[in-house]
């Protein structure tokens, strides 16, 4: 009896917080002999590693220097809905609190981290020496201008940052116009530069309080968004200790969202995304979602990744966004930005099919001159296979299963074949449904066999690279209408046309959208039997 199968389907579903530290207290004003410090809390309930955190405080000095401390922090591993206290000294002092211990004194950071000072010098910096026993990492801008600034970065990009004591919420003018600043990161962690000037208004956070003696920053609650408020009195801050539970625990407090990943219906080769933001606090509309090909560090954001589609969502009421990733075993990183920069989130999603356990090594064939066809596979973890089904289509769309091949007894790496002899075509692809002992599927790379007699690519495009009017000759076969697609370099349908063509050779011209900024494009002529692709520039 033949056996039924579903195509498996992988759900993604989170109620979100931002996984990853954020600051929550900053004590940067300490008189009496006390000592400053600064505590991260992590909004996750997995552990968090800081191995790629970096914390940059800017200061100004006598005789118009200014610059940037920075600190590489050490690679501590936070608990989940836990803290990190970072103290000039350890144990270390605030006011009414004697002998407080720290997860790190910053004035000795060990290996794989450290503190470093940067002084601006005209459009670049020079490193000085650190002053011995710092107690004045956060330094007091006087005049106008806001009081402190801190800023923390996760993998060279912009996780949080206060401007505390500043009149309005916009970066001051004189952070804008400082140099790009490198930062060499220890170890293995990835080097980045900050470019101060792309840093949007609503980036960070912003508190209007300066702190008098022996004050400072904290949040009302862990985590709490735009909840800053100034310490006035002994024992508002609680190094190390909760501020009162909120954030990630409050569902108020939470934004929700959930991806699903199937294998693309006209190209098994590529996968369909589909996320959906179902809930989230009505301050944190609306929202801007970017997708990244996960090419840096596994699982995290970070500088090397890359951005295949960004959208705006106004509301959890707008259901599915679909998106076409290139490769159906490629790892995403979703980033959900909202428009205070208060609610950011990021959801790895991996690679969707390695869970399976059939391990196609290798897939290959051939059409002779007599249309013969031969195909040939390898599998590794020969084993867990139950059976294939040899798939066949002639337009990319409908696969027709023309062969069944059981697994053999072998138990590690096996090899198979498959043959048929086939009516003359124009195009034949073939692909492998693979089911193993559990069920599942999986499904090969399409091989794609063209009958060169019979057909081939007869699209020439004129003027390349174009400028507003694309223009291409086509050849075709019999008189029917043919679908054109222009597709960016990510796989993104951008515009879309029908048109009757005529037996024998057409010249195909059309105005471009303004959507189309200039970078490469592929357009695709699809006639029901067979498509053909050409790329072009368009400037």
């Amino acid at each position: 009896m033949k056996k039924i199968f579903t195509l498996c389907v992988f759900v993604f579903a989170a109620i979100i917080t931002r996984s990853q530290a954020v600051l929550n207290e900053v004590y940067p004003q300490p008189g009496n002999g006390y000592h400053e410090f600064f505590e991260l809390y992590n909004e996750s309930n997995s552990p968090e590693s800081l191995d790629n955190y970096t914390l940059v405080a800017y200061y100004e000095e006598p005789v118009a220097k200014s610059g940037f401390y920075v600190i590489d922090l050490p690679n501590y591993t936070m608990p989940g809905y836990g803290y990190y206290t970072c103290a000039s000294a350890s144990p270390f002092d605030i006011q009414d609190q004697l002998g407080l211990t720290a997860n790190s004194d910053w004035n000795s950071l060990g290996s794989c981290s450290g503190l470093t000072k940067w002084e601006r010098n005209g459009s670049s910096y020079t490193q000085v020496a650190v002053p011995a026993n710092l107690n004045d990492l956060f330094v007091k801008i006087t005049g106008a201008g806001g009081v402190f600034h801190v800023f923390l970065y996760k993998n060279g990009i912009l996780v949080n940052g206060l401007i505390a004591g500043f009149s309005t919420t916009a970066i001051p003018a004189y952070l804008k116009t400082m140099p790009d600043l490198p930062i060499d990161m220890s170890c293995g962690s990835p080097d980045f530069t900050i470019n101060f000037n792309s840093i949007p208004d609503n980036g960070i956070e912003y508190l209007t309080n300066s702190a008098g003696s022996n004050n400072g920053y904290y949040r009302s609650s862990d985590g709490l968004c735009g909840e800053w408020l100034k310490s006035d009195q002994p024992g508002q801050h609680t190094a190390g200790v909760t501020n009162g539970l909120a954030g990630s625990l409050n569902p108020a407090n939470q934004l929700s969202i959930a991806s699903v990943v199937s294998q693309y219906p006209s190209d098994p080769s590529k996968a369909l995304l589909a996320y959906n933001i179902t809930a989230a606090p009505a301050g944190a509309f609306p929202v801007t979602v970017e997708v990244y090909t996960d090419l840096g560090i596994a699982a995290q954001w970070d500088i090397n990744d890359v951005l295949v589609d960004t959208r705006t969502i106004t509301s959890a009421s707008e259901g599915n966004q679909y998106i076409i990733l290139p490769s159906w075993d490629v790892a995403v990183i979703i980033v959900v930005k909202s428009a205070s920069d208060c609610y950011n989130k990021t959801l790895p999603v991996g690679n969707y099919w390695s869970v399976l356990p059939v391990q196609l090594v290798s897939f290959q064939g051939n059409v002779n001159s007599k249309n013969k066809v031969s195909l040939q596979w390898r599998i590794e973890n020969n084993r867990t296979v139950d059976q294939f089904e040899v798939q066949r289509s002639h337009d990319g769309r409908e696969y027709k299963t023309v062969g069944i091949v059981f697994a053999s007894e072998e138990t590690d790496t096996e090899d198979y074949m498959f043959f048929e002899t086939i009516s003359s075509f124009e195009k034949v692809m073939y692909r492998l449904k693979m089911i193993d002992k559990n069920n599942n599927i999986s499904y090969s790379k399409t091989l794609v066999f063209q009958n060169k007699a019979v057909t081939a690519n007869s699209i020439k495009i004129f003027n390349n690279p174009v400028v507003d009017q694309l223009s291409f000759n086509y050849t075709a076969f019999a008189s029917r209408i043919i679908d054109i697609k222009i597709y960016d370099m990510s796989g993104r349908i951008m515009m879309s046309n029908k048109i009757n063509s005529l037996e024998g050779n057409n010249m195909i011209s059309f105005p471009l959208t303004s959507t189309l900024k200039p970078s490469m494009y592929l357009v695709e002529v699809n006639n029901g039997s067979d498509i053909q692709t050409a790329k072009f520039v368009k400037l």
